[in-house]
């Protein structure tokens, strides 16, 4: 089984395991990277949840003003994970506790493949909703768990959270039990975390649990605390990526560069699906290129490599910089990002 868990806003810059402070607002989630595959530096490839379903999902990067989902194209086949997975016998299910429309996610579920979709409408009881987005994430990853178990084996199911989105409203005494930090996305975070802990120790007891792969990753990143990182850079797009399966994969952290598109590929790769398929991003199992992730927004497109990053409108150098506190990018690195920039873009 695949089970893939999309969080909301969840930027790796508040983890405490991937930014090596003692302050951190997913204590769960950092307990279970050193039980997994974890990524030091994954990126997400939009600044949008409209962008980032179909990064994780269809390895379809942004590149396009219009987000692929409202864009014309939106029904044409393309490659998806339930698509791939369908043709091997898998079941599967879309899961978002938002307003059954939000966003379209519903109709690109659809046209994506998925079996299912499961919104606020199919949720049984209303009074958990947050009174915006729809049902809080806690009691929907409850429900998601029982769903799973009804689910034919193998199956393939995405969760995408919702709670901690602006305005990040939280019952009274979840607000008073996560309260703390600068930003109110801060006590969220934790809310999240939490719910995620209780998902996961409910799934835990169900037979499925041991044969099942879960994929843990966010949507892209909100509300940063800058600390002198610019904005538009790889900082804005830092996100967490965790490939779990106690009985299957052995704890390993990996430095390499990876990104959100990369996610149906390296699935697959785990599987050991035989067939050969397209993708826009690559297996992080393999060294077949210089690993980078890449994002297009107002016309520019950013290109983050293992050392440095780069922004261009396709034809020129716009600007680039380091990754962390590491020296300026020297010209033949600077003509390497510049170089993988354009293959991408022609891809």
């Amino acid at each position: 089984n695949v089970v893939i868990v999309i969080l909301e806003s969840f930027s790796a810059a508040y983890s405490a395991k991937l930014t090596g402070t003692e302050t951190g607002y997913m204590p769960f989630l950092d307990s279970l990277m050193g039980q997994s595959l974890w990524f030091t530096h994954a990126y997400a490839n939009g600044r949008r949840s409209i962008d980032g379903i179909p990064a994780v999902t269809a390895s379809m990067p942004k590149m396009m003003p219009e987000a692929f989902i409202e864009s014309p194209y939106a029904q044409q086949p393309i490659t998806t994970l339930p698509g791939l997975l369908d043709a091997e016998g898998y079941s599967t299910s879309f899961f978002h506790g938002g307003h059954n429309g939000t966003m379209g996610f519903d109709a690109f579920a659809r046209s994506a493949g998925f079996h299912r979709y499961v919104g606020r409408d199919e949720y049984p009881d209303p009074a958990d909703d947050d009174g915006v987005w729809g049902i809080r994430d806690r009691p929907f990853f409850q429900f998601f768990a029982h769903q799973l178990d009804q689910e034919p084996q193998p199956f393939m199911s995405c969760i995408f959270s919702l709670s901690s989105h602006h305005p990040y409203k939280l019952p009274e005494a979840d607000a008073k039990r996560f309260a703390g930090g600068v930003l109110p996305i801060m006590p969220t975070l934790r809310y999240v975390d939490d719910a995620l802990r209780q998902f996961f120790a409910t799934a835990e007891t169900m037979p499925w649990f041991r044969n099942t792969l879960f994929v843990i990753t966010a949507d892209h990143t909100a509300d940063l605390l800058r600390d002198g990182q610019a904005s538009g850079s790889a900082y804005d797009h830092w996100i967490p990526l965790i490939f779990y399966m106690p009985s299957k994969i052995a704890p390993r952290q990996d430095d390499q560069v990876a990104q959100q598109i990369d996610i149906l590929p390296t699935v697959m790769d785990m599987i050991g699906h035989p067939e050969p398929f397209f993708a826009f991003g690559s297996s992080a199992l393999r060294d077949e290129g210089a690993p980078s992730s890449v994002s297009e927004n107002s016309a520019t497109w950013l290109i983050i490599g293992d050392s440095a990053q780069l922004r261009s409108d396709g034809e020129r150098v716009l600007w680039s910089a380091p990754l962390g506190n590491g020296a300026p990018p020297d010209s033949a690195r600077v003509d390497s990002l510049m170089r993988q920039v354009q293959a991408a873009i022609q891809q």
